[in-house]
Formats: structure tokens, C-alpha cells, sequence
């Protein structure tokens, strides 16, 4: 592999300990040059590499349309690009990709790099099933949010070349009339721990206890459909198949009976705890451990247990 690209959104001007570990993993295969297209603010400073990186500062707009994709095309030609699954990493790849009539690969579990060829692991029909595939045409590849780094190598952290800024070009027919941040400590697309709740927990105001958990956790909060239509909670924590697609290290479902249009959202995650009163809950199939009991019993159990270790 000759040149490698790697796109990462930044948080307060830092890339995410999954950005770091995709940067240390891809220096691995040896590639002759790495460049990080950072989108929004850059203030790091160095790298975990074996190789030189080179840093180029993206304006939060150049993925609007396909208008405003030119200058990142020019940038990327002849790379090979790498990004972490979130709605707008995915965004500006698969338009990339489109722009550029390349073929990309997403939900990838498991990625290798021998003679020329990847040899890749990928989620398919809603993380019901793994496929194994080989290819030498594909340019651009997202990796699962859960994609597993535990055994990559200790790299030193490397200087990186002073970033440049690039913006979208002229002539765009996209306008971005105004940006409403969601507020949270953790977005819910990013997260590698959430907590999900449904109406098992009876009554909006028993709310808390779930965000306790996810305190005690260093988790984000997600719900199901009918808590979002009920306006129990915000849409944005809505998970499901017309909601937020999901794919952490651990999801706990509180009180979710697993109907198939909230699976449809969560059959990414790697492990699966279920808590719920009906034994018969159809969540129960599709879970790596459950908990047969009143959720608004087990988690302030659970979270005084976490608080004291």
C-alpha cells in the first residue's frame, strides 16, 4: 500500500481514542505516506505512528454536496482512505467514493493487508450476519464503530507535519443555514457504551436512573421509538431502524422488549445485556447476557455497585 488517508472528526480540537488507535492499526501495513483529513478544529500536535503524518485541517461544510467535494477529491487521488463509521464520516466517504467512481466497503469487523489484496470481515443484513470478501479495487473502507484495536502495536507518538486548511469550493449549490450541536458529553453515533431504555421504565420522570448508569459507565443514553414519540426523550437518542444505528463495545437494553425495527439499530453492538420483567421478551434471543427483573429495581443496584469499585 503506498499512500494512505485516513478521515477523523475532531472534539475540541483532539481526535478520539478510536482516531488514534485507526492511525496506529494503519501504520502497520507500511504504507509510504499517511495523510489525516481532520474535519473541524486541529490542536494536537503528534501522533501515535511509525510514519510521518501529515494533517490537513477540513472545514466542517466541504461534505455538504458534490459541488463541495472537489478540492477533497484532488487531495485523496491515489490514496487509499480509511474512516471510523459515523454519519458524517460515512457522508463524505461514500460521496468520495461516488465522486470518484470507487468502489467502497462498509461495516467492516476484521480487516488484512498481503500482496496487494485486502482480505476483509464485514457486518451485512443488520449485523445479523458476517461476510468474508477479498478485494484489490476498493478505494474507501469504513470500519465498524466496534471494530476491535486490543491488539495493536505500541507505536511512539510522532511530530505532525504543520496542518493546512482546506474549505469548500465556489460555486456550491448547498447552503448551511444554521448548526445546533447535540449537547452531551458523548454523542450517541461515537459512543462505545450506551444505555437504552424503553417504556419499562413506566414513567418519564424515572429517567434518572438510567442516566446514573451511563454516568457510572462513562456511557450515552439511547431509547427506543416509543419513548421518542411519547416525548419522553429527545429524537436524536432514538435508536432503532428509522433512528440512530449503533455499534458499541457494550449496550445494555433497560426495559426494551426488542422489537425488530429496534434491532434493526443495534445489531452492530459486540455485546448485548438485556434487563427486562417478561422472560418471554423477544430481546432476550438476540442477547449476550440478560437480567430478568424490574429495571427501576436493578439499575440503582447496578450503578451503586459501579460507583463503589
Amino acid at each position: 500500500m503506498e499512500k494512505v488517508a485516513i478521515i477523523a472528526q475532531t472534539k475540541e480540537g483532539q481526535l478520539s481514542d478510536a482516531s488514534n488507535q485507526l492511525i496506529s492499526f494503519l501504520s502497520t501495513f507500511s504504507p509510504k505516506r499517511i495523510l489525516l483529513l481532520a474535519i473541524g478544529e486541529v490542536k494536537f500536535s503528534s501522533l501515535p505512528s511509525s510514519l510521518p503524518v501529515e494533517v490537513i485541517q477540513v472545514s466542517d461544510g466541504l461534505w455538504a454536496d458534490s459541488a463541495t467535494i472537489q478540492p477533497l477529491m484532488k487531495l485523496v487521488d491515489g490514496f487509499t482512505v480509511f474512516g471510523i463509521k459515523s454519519i458524517q464520516v460515512d457522508n463524505l466517504l461514500s460521496l468520495l467514493a461516488a465522486s470518484s467512481s470507487q468502489e467502497m466497503i462498509s461495516g467492516i469487523q476484521h480487516i488484512t493487508f498481503s500482496n496487494g489484496k485486502f482480505t476483509i470481515t464485514k457486518s451485512i443484513f443488520s449485523g445479523k450476519a458476517s461476510l468474508a470478501l477479498t478485494t484489490e479495487t476498493a478505494s474507501y473502507f469504513s470500519l465498524n464503530r466496534n471494530f476491535d484495536f486490543s491488539n495493536n502495536e505500541e507505536l511512539k507518538n510522532q511530530p505532525i507535519v504543520p496542518t493546512s486548511t482546506t474549505g469548500p469550493s465556489t460555486g456550491s449549490n448547498a447552503t448551511i443555514i444554521s448548526l445546533k450541536p447535540i449537547t452531551g458529553a458523548i454523542p450517541l453515533p461515537d459512543a462505545a457504551l450506551v444505555v437504552g431504555a424503553g417504556r419499562g421504565l413506566k414513567d418519564p420522570g424515572n429517567w434518572a436512573i438510567v442516566e446514573d448508569l451511563a454516568k457510572a459507565l462513562g456511557a450515552a443514553t439511547a431509547c427506543s421509538k416509543p419513548v421518542s414519540d411519547l416525548n419522553w426523550r429527545p429524537h436524536h437518542e432514538h435508536v432503532g431502524q428509522t433512528g440512530v444505528k449503533i455499534s458499541p463495545n457494550l449496550y445494555i437494553a433497560c426495559g426494551i422488549s426488542g422489537a425488530i425495527q429496534h434491532l434493526a439499530g443495534v445489531n452492530g453492538s459486540r455485546i448485548v445485556v438485556v434487563i427486562n420483567n417478561d422472560p418471554e421478551a423477544p430481546f432476550f434471543k438476540h442477547a449476550d447476557y440478560g437480567i430478568v427483573g424490574d429495571v427501576n429495581e436493578i439499575l440503582p443496584r447496578l450503578t451503586k455497585k459501579l460507583q463503589t469499585h
